[in-house]
C-alpha cells in the first residue's frame, strides 16, 4: 500500500488584511502623534504656521511606510524588547525597568 502523504493547507493571504489601519497613507498612531506633535509647536510659540510642522512629517512617514506598512510597529516593538546600549559607554549592562 502506498502512503499517503498529507500536503499542508495553501491558503492565499491577502495585502489588504494585514496593513495597520491607516489615515491619509499613515497608521492612525503616528499620525495622532504627529497632530499632537505639531499642535503642541504651536500652543509653545503661538504662531500659526507652525500647524505646518505636519508636512514634513507627514511626508517622512509616508516614505517610511513605502518600504514596509508595519515599520511603526516594528519601531515601537524594538523599542520594549532590545536594551539600550550602554555597555560600550559605562562598561556595564543596564536594564529598563
Amino acid at each position: 500500500m502506498a502512503e499517503e502523504v498529507d500536503q499542508p493547507l495553501i491558503t492565499p493571504l491577502v495585502k489588504g488584511l494585514t496593513r495597520p489601519p491607516s489615515l491619509l497613507g499613515v497608521p492612525y498612531q503616528f499620525f495622532m502623534l504627529i497632530g499632537v506633535f505639531s499642535a503642541v509647536i504651536f500652543l509653545v510659540t503661538k504662531n500659526l504656521l507652525m500647524l505646518l510642522t505636519i508636512l514634513p512629517l507627514y511626508a517622512i512617514g509616508r516614505i517610511m511606510i513605502v518600504r514596509d506598512p508595519a515599520i511603526f510597529e516594528i519601531m515601537l516593538i524594538r523599542g520594549r524588547k532590545v536594551p539600550p546600549r550602554s555597555r560600550g559607554f559605562w562598561g556595564a549592562t543596564s536594564y529598563r525597568v
